[in-house]
């Protein structure tokens, strides 16, 4: 499919390694002037889009067709359709996701971008385009509306400032939105943590608590996968992750982990929740821009100098807990341990992140800690009219 507009903006899906490469590129031409930006691993990019071998589309065939937009032979503009049937069938809907969006200040540009989504999924019989996914919540996910201030941490998005006006003069409206808290690393907040802690431990004796065992690694994965599984079964947007993805990531996160601050509780030696905390590498990332070869100097620095220690902040990337086990306490006791261990390495600043905007429980946890509400993501939808 490609069409011209008036404006000399074609837009048609990607076709070959040139124009994938082109698509995975084009980020570097719209934020080489923003000081805030991460380049993400090009080759991170490549796998996440590889439909014929990486797990997410295994998952009930999940499909996937990649857009560009071109002006006077140059890439504009990019976008994602995503038809992610486990999703549909998991939630009882109908829809196409959008993602990997970026573009430039160009309402026109945009509008061809996402009618061509559009279109694909009506020729899919959807009723609706969601998103940004990418190329679902187990992933990136969320466009940033809210919170330019600060750089992004690891493994969340960012985009320019602009990019809401494109997404809402196409015809999208917000369905949800994902929050980012910040607090710092102090004593303060694990004083009233322990407090907690230690009445959600005489209530519940059979609650015993540990750090990762990476010598373990696979049985660790596997639990984090059936507590995962199983504690977010009800949250929106969720869909479960299958064997393959969990492992694909799980090999991408363990040379990130620390082992003390990937913690586990168990219930009468039953696993009934954890919780991950993320060194913040992006200072790391953003020194390879999008590969370790293209400055090995700074590469052969990290590799033989950096730990996670060094990083300055984290990131709490999930804390789950299984349905049957909520409401005891065990996010305060994993917190709280999760903070002791942060302390003693010299963190200074957390990120929670992300939050879904009506998740009250979690967000009074928070601000036990001083946590600053600081960033916003949304989550877009469009219905779809048959044409």
């Amino acid at each position: 499919m490609s069409e011209v507009d008036s404006d000399g903006i074609s837009v048609r899906a990607v076709r070959g390694r040139s124009e994938r490469s082109a698509f995975i590129n084009l980020p570097w031409s719209l934020y080489h002037d923003d000081p805030l930006w991460v380049p993400p691993l090009k080759a991170s990019v490549r796998q996440i889009l590889d439909e014929a071998k990486h797990p997410f589309y295994q998952r009930d065939g999940a499909e996937i067709e990649l857009f560009l937009a071109w002006k006077g032979g140059r890439a504009v503009g990019r976008i994602a359709a995503i038809l992610n049937h486990g999703f549909n069938r998991f939630h009882g809907s109908n829809q196409v996701h959008f993602g990997f969006f970026e573009c430039i200040d160009d309402g026109d540009a945009a509008r061809s971008l996402f009618g061509a989504v559009e279109t694909w999924a009506r020729g899919r019989g959807s009723d609706a385009v969601l998103g940004p996914f990418n190329p679902s919540t187990n992933y990136e996910c969320g466009l940033l509306i809210d919170g330019f201030e600060r750089p992004p941490v690891v493994m969340m998005t960012y985009n320019l400032p602009y990019y809401s006006g494109l997404v809402e003069d196409a015809g999208y409206s917000k369905v949800k939105d994902l929050l980012a808290y910040v607090s710092p690393v102090q004593g303060r907040s694990l004083e009233r943590l322990q407090k907690l802690a230690g009445r959600t431990r005489k209530r519940n004796p059979g609650l015993e608590t540990r750090g990762a065992d990476l010598k373990n690694f696979d049985g660790e994965v596997r639990a984090v996968q059936e507590i995962y599984n199983a504690a977010w079964e009800k949250n929106w947007g969720f869909v479960p992750m299958n064997d393959g993805e969990i492992k694909v990531l799980a090999a991408e996160l363990k040379p990130l982990v620390e082992p003390g601050l990937l913690r586990f509780a168990f219930i009468d030696g039953e696993p009934a929740g954890f919780l991950l905390c993320l060194p913040d590498w992006n200072p790391v990332l953003k020194d390879f821009d999008g590969s370790p070869w293209r400055h090995p100097l700074k590469t052969l620095k990290h590799l033989t100098v950096t730990k996670a220690s060094d990083m300055e902040g984290l990131r709490l990337i999930t804390l789950g807990i299984k349905a049957e086990h909520r409401k005891r306490g065990l996010e305060g006791v994993l917190i709280a341990e999760g903070l002791e261990v942060a302390l003693g390495l010299g963190f200074s600043s957390c990120e929670y992140s992300w939050i879904l905007e009506d998740n009250d429980l979690i967000k009074g946890t928070i601000r036990l800690m001083d946590g600053e509400l600081y960033k916003r993501y949304r989550i877009y939808r469009k219905g779809l009219v048959a044409r």
